[in-house]
């Protein structure tokens, strides 16, 4: 009878420490500092000077939404913000692929381009990877 209560303990433990239980568990990143991370991309012509583009958006394949961001002030024209640690917790920890796509206003060209993004749990968003810049042809 002691044993089957043992047993029976144990299975009641170790239902309650399932990684269920701790997948449920609040993201604790550990210390993070006070900066505010941005990821953008540069836009260029095909003779490396900024493009102005129009209709520039980021879309995040994994939930295909639209990422939602405001410019920075002062920034140039040739940089669009993708992503910020205000839109960390809609992406994983391991990063999701970002399709950025902008129209030159110049040439009336459409370029697409994916990056990867990661946030999650982190302290800030990060760029896992993809390109900087898109150049027009």
């Amino acid at each position: 009878m002691k044993k089957y209560l043992l047993f029976l303990l144990l299975v009641v433990v170790y239902s309650a420490c399932s990684k269920k239980v701790h997948q449920n568990a609040p993201c604790n990143p550990g210390m993070c500092t006070m900066m505010f991370a941005t990821i953008g991309m540069h836009f260029v012509d095909k003779a490396g000077k900024d493009a102005v583009v129009k209709d520039f958006s980021a879309i995040n394949l994994r939930t295909n939404k639209k990422i939602e961001t405001q410019p920075i002030p002062g920034s140039n024209a040739g940089f669009h913000v993708i992503a910020t640690d205000s839109n960390m917790k809609e992406f994983t920890n391991e990063g999701n692929d970002v399709k950025v796509t902008a129209t030159d206003s110049a040439t009336n060209q459409t370029k697409s381009v994916v990056v990867k993004l990661a946030g999650g749990c982190a302290c800030h968003i990060s760029k896992v990877s993809g390109p900087d810049t898109l150049a027009f042809d």
